[in-house]
């Protein structure tokens, strides 16, 4: 997408003067409006499931989703409301203003938390594409990651005891800048959580980021977001890492992905059994079959990422990769001269709330133009930047590394 650099950046958004509210209160809201609709409208549904079990008419019980969808978001509104009580309004102040492509996106944030030296503050940008398709009851969004950068904000106490966030991240030049809201645009979310007593603080901020012509940089004397805290060692059960007599080897468990693969697994299967029932009680074949078809490839999706394994040995000798599905192995291999380069994209992502999670994918290419999955699900740019690391001085050891890893960006 080639972007305007003409654009008046604040008249695209809700953030005047380099200054922006976080989503907390529209959070508040937004929860209250879906819990009361889903849990009111599934109510008369819910009150005569009683007489439809009598019926035999056992699809009745796919109607207990829409309460639970609806007590989930009361639930959030209760937790929302308390968090805003002890936060408050939380106001983000840019520097540079606005955000610069090929240069900085940075800020300070002043907040209630009592200072501690202890505390971390998790932060993470995310450029997003959204696409709105159909009209009505038929309306949907997708939303698409298309490049994140998560680590540490810089911690400071501030005058009245509170904590100030400091932060600045570098933007790779060839991303697309903010844009007005629409049914296919592009906007950029940064996200903080931290962990403490009782309700964690959470905050959310739609920010601008534009191509400014010349770049523009932080004023901020702090380290960059993606050199505040690199990972020393991977977390537990998404990769274990061990020197073996072949090489460095990379294992990464059936159950790296584990809620992700069950819920997959689990949605697709209802899907698939609601499928089957309707059609045999309508006769029906042609929607049974597309609503149970879609339910199955959902639910195999879901057994493949429970039942595989993959392990990478890479040496000054090459890789050596072995994918185990189920008891069946796959296996290939390429020597350290046969690779040209290193490839890194976003292999799947999820959504939780406000929080975007995605799961990256190294791949390497080789001469004869093969593409070899060497990691997988690698939750976050910080771990992939780790396992990243490991994997290029194993294969290529000393000085001789070629270039970054290339980020694919669709």
């Amino acid at each position: 997408m080639k972007n305007n650099p003409d654009t008046n950046w604040q008249d695209t958004g809700d953030w005047k003067n380099g200054r922006i509210r976080s989503g907390a209160k529209s959070l508040i809201w937004i929860s209250l409006l879906f819990g009361v609709a889903f849990t009111g409208l599934s109510t008369p549904a819910v009150l005569a499931i009683p007489d439809e079990l009598a019926k035999e008419n056992y699809l009745i019980l796919v109607v207990l989703l829409f309460p639970l969808v609806g007590i989930s978001a009361l639930a959030l509104f209760v937790y929302s409301v308390m968090a805003w009580r002890k936060y408050g309004v939380t106001e983000l102040v840019l520097d540079p203003a606005p955000g610069s492509i090929g240069g900085d996106f940075g800020g300070r944030i002043e907040t209630r938390i009592p200072y501690h030296a202890n505390n971390t503050v998790n932060i993470t940008l995310n450029c997003q594409h959204l696409r709105t398709t159909g009209t009505g009851k038929n309306r949907s969004t997708k939303t698409t990651t298309k490049w994140q950068r998560e680590g540490l904000a810089t911690i400071n106490r501030s005058a009245d005891g509170g904590s100030e966030i400091a932060f600045r991240f570098d933007i790779p030049e060839n991303l697309p800048q903010s844009e007005r809201a629409s049914s296919n645009y592009h906007r950029w979310v940064l996200q903080l959580d931290c962990e403490l007593p009782g309700i964690d603080f959470n905050r959310s901020f739609t920010v601008p980021v534009f191509e400014t012509g010349k770049p523009l940089y932080s004023s901020l004397d702090i380290p960059y977001v993606k050199d505040s805290a690199p990972l020393q060692k991977a977390p537990a059960g998404k990769v274990k890492i061990s020197q073996t007599a072949d090489g460095l080897q990379f294992y990464y468990p059936w159950y790296r992905h584990l809620w992700p693969s069950i819920m997959l697994a689990s949605i697709g299967t209802l899907f698939a059994v609601i499928g089957y029932f309707i059609g045999k009680e309508s006769g029906d074949i042609i929607f049974p079959l597309a609503f149970g078809g879609i339910g199955s490839l959902v639910a195999i999706a879901g057994y493949y990422m429970m039942g595989n394994t993959l392990t990478t040995t890479v040496s000054s000798q090459g890789i050596h990769i072995i994918r185990n599905v189920f008891g069946f192995r796959f296996q290939r291999k390429a020597r350290q001269d046969e690779i040209t380069k290193l490839e890194r994209d976003i292999g799947s992502q999820m959504q939780s709330g406000t929080k975007h999670t995605v799961y990256y994918t190294i791949k390497a290419h080789t001469k004869d133009g093969r593409k070899m999955t060497i990691a997988d699900s690698l939750e976050g740019s910080r771990l992939a930047d780790f396992v990243e690391r490991k994997i290029r001085d194993a294969l290529w050891p000393g000085d001789n590394k070629p270039g970054e890893t290339e980020l694919v960006i669709d």
